[in-house]
């Protein structure tokens, strides 16, 4: 599998760049990641503007998007990120997500919403149909809140029906531990009657996207969605699900990355449960119970935990001897002036970054970070 740079962000003029190459009128993220393999974001955006982007596919002209880029105000739209308290997080740097590092098909960027960081903790996708049973709804609802009460984050695309019931169950949870995937920006509410649990979400757990502001919700977002979804979480859980649909593409993109399937059995006279009794008879994990899911997932949270203490221990994270406490003095630095200053991978910057930020240590600033004790 190929291994990706960190994009190179030395500076705003490089995150707005990135920001507004992410909005390009039907960007998908494998063009996104062409984009970008022609140079920093500024001079792909710089050639953008001037409609000397190579032709890539028959679909999108570089005419087209040079008659948009060049009304468009870059620095503003990263301006209108900050001001809706808008998280934006380029590949490599810092708070990207560790799962997607190493992800067959990782996001270029993402823009994330909310108090809950998407941090080292175990994940478990909760996903099936949108026309769910009672007997779904309150599978799913009742899951949701049993994970979150055991700290594993409930991961769904906030859809109705199944996701709509997990991240509700999710977010009665103290503290919630729910994780929307959306396939718009954070924005553009879809659909527009899941409205309150969107915004209940975003207050008390986070929202997810890799599409800038302004995004609406395609049909062809939604698979790559689903991948994100899939890719997020230590496993995926089908609780309805019809023989096909977006519930069966999420679990394709779990298989590609060997991520555990559970599926909740249903009456063989469901049509929502056609999907999820397939499953099992294929050799996914049959689900009995809201509690077995948890139990089998405890150690696996326990033991991250322990590691993750463990190597706070090993680099001094809860005190001074942190070598990024050490390195970056007291003024602020930019993550790659870390990374190119420490002779560190841009993993391993980044985890020591956050841990820092956990113990109160630095805070961040737009692209940099400053040590405050």
């Amino acid at each position: 599998m190929h291994e990706r740079e960190a994009i190179t962000i030395d500076g705003d003029d490089e995150l707005a760049a990135l920001v507004a190459l992410s909005a390009l009128p039907g960007i998908a993220p494998a063009r996104l990641w062409a984009l970008l393999s022609l140079g920093p974001p500024s001079s792909v955006w710089e050639r953008a503007c001037r409609g000397a982007l190579p032709r890539m596919t028959r679909g999108q002209a570089t005419e087209e998007w040079q008659r948009w880029a060049v009304t468009i105000d870059q620095r503003g739209l990263l301006g209108a990120h900050r001001s809706q308290g808008i998280t934006i997080l380029p590949f490599g740097h810092v708070g990207y997500p560790e799962l997607l590092m190493h992800d067959p098909d990782p996001p270029a960027v993402l823009y994330t919403s909310g108090p809950t960081s998407l941090d080292q903790r175990v994940s478990v996708a909760i996903v099936g149909t949108r026309r769910s049973t009672r007997y779904g709804h309150d599978v799913a609802h009742d899951l949701g809140a049993e994970l979150a009460a055991r700290g594993i984050l409930v991961v769904s695309g906030l859809a109705h029906g199944i996701d709509a019931a997990a991240h509700a169950g999710a977010a009665s949870a103290d503290p919630a531990c729910c994780v929307g995937v959306v396939a718009s920006g954070l924005d553009r509410v879809y659909p527009a009657n899941n409205r309150g649990l969107w915004h209940a979400v975003a207050d008390r757990g986070c929202l997810v996207s890799e599409w800038p502001l302004g995004s609406a919700a395609r049909p062809w977002r939604f698979p790559a969605r689903n991948r994100l979804v899939a890719a997020l979480s230590a496993a995926v859980v089908v609780v309805e699900s019809a023989a096909r649909g977006g519930s069966m593409y999420t679990v394709d993109e779990a298989v590609r990355r060997d991520r555990s399937v559970f599926a909740v059995p249903g009456s063989i006279n469901s049509p929502a449960s056609v999907g999820t009794n397939k499953l099992i008879g294929e050799g996914a994990q049959l689900l009995a119970s809201t509690a077995e899911l948890a139990d089998a997932l405890a150690p696996a949270a326990e033991q991250l935990q322990f590691e993750v203490d463990k190597d706070k221990r090993a680099t001094g994270s809860d005190d001074e001897t942190s070598w990024l406490l050490q390195l970056i003095g007291w003024e602020p630095i930019t993550v790659d002036g870390i990374v190119a200053t420490a002779d560190r991978s841009p993993i391993d910057v980044t985890l020591e970054i956050e841990r820092q930020i956990a113990a109160g240590t630095i805070v961040r600033q737009g692209v940099r970070v400053e040590r405050v004790r």
